[in-house]
């Protein structure tokens, strides 16, 4: 996870959508400007030229309980499937660090040892760093499903 600068203003689609009864926050507008403001890289665990993009909410919408972060810009990041499906658990529901916000590199060193990923909280006071930090290390080395260890061996050996 690095630093990344998100364009404004929010694409125009994402207050019209907002105004639908069952809006998408997905219109092209908003994928370009996800792809390019990401660098077509998941904001996750930055595997790059992505087959299986997403629109991913930092903080979850759950189905539109929470419709204000559905559609609010500063909300959507440019994820992989594997990584969004990894996320998409209730323990990371109350938030991971926002990489457009603040840079994760000030906060987390990441190490390559021989077969696995190791994330390191450099501030341990914060458990939203403790969060992140999971996070990515589990997009590197969850096997609890077929699919998650044929992705997370994947990426290791991409990375």
């Amino acid at each position: 996870m690095v630093k990344v600068v998100r364009s404004f203003p929010a694409p125009e689609s994402l207050a019209e959508e907002a105004k639908k009864v069952n809006g998408k926050c997905d219109k092209p507008d908003v994928i370009e400007r996800l792809k390019k403001d990401f660098h077509n890289k998941c904001y996750i665990c930055e595997m790059k030229e992505l087959q299986d993009p997403n629109v991913e909410h930092l903080l979850p919408h759950k189905k539109g309980k929470f419709l204000n972060r559905k559609f609010d810009w500063e909300n959507l990041f440019w994820s992989c499937g594997h990584c969004n499906s990894v996320k998409n658990r209730d323990k990371y529901d109350v938030g991971i660090m926002d990489c457009c916000k603040q840079d994760p590199e000030q906060y987390l060193t990441f190490q390559l040892k021989s077969d696995r990923v190791v994330v390191i909280v450099i501030k341990l006071e914060c458990e939203i760093y403790r969060r992140t930090a999971e996070l990515i290390t589990e997009t590197f080395s969850l096997k609890n499903t077929g699919m998650r260890t044929y992705a997370s061996d994947e990426r290791l050996r991409l990375l």
